[in-house]
């Protein structure tokens, strides 16, 4: 990769890569990172997206919501959200909607 880069738009950066292969990927770009690269990514791995995010934005039936504290947020929320429901601060659906 070019050693100025501004932005990486990434999909699915680790799918089909072993666990070690994975994490050299991501330690290359947190790398990146540090030296001030923004990185974007889409990833079907949630568990993935809560680790590496800064911020989280999941699109959902035109709606736009934004996860601002990735570390405060459980893979279980995310789904949550992915699937179109409101999610209490404590990562749970609200009161009265389904939690499937």
């Amino acid at each position: 990769m070019p050693p100025n880069l501004r932005l990486l738009l990434l999909e699915h950066p680790t799918r089909g890569l072993d666990v070690e292969s994975a994490a050299w990927v991501w330690s290359r770009l947190l790398a990146r990172r540090a030296d001030g690269t923004a990185i974007m990514f889409i990833s079907a791995d949630l568990d993935e997206i809560v680790e590496y995010s800064d911020r989280i934005l999941v699109f959902f039936a035109g709606r736009v919501t934004e996860i601002t504290d990735p570390a405060a947020t459980s893979v279980e929320a995310l789904g949550y959200l992915i699937g179109g429901k409101e999610v209490a601060a404590q990562g749970a659906p609200h009161e009265g909607q389904a939690a499937g």
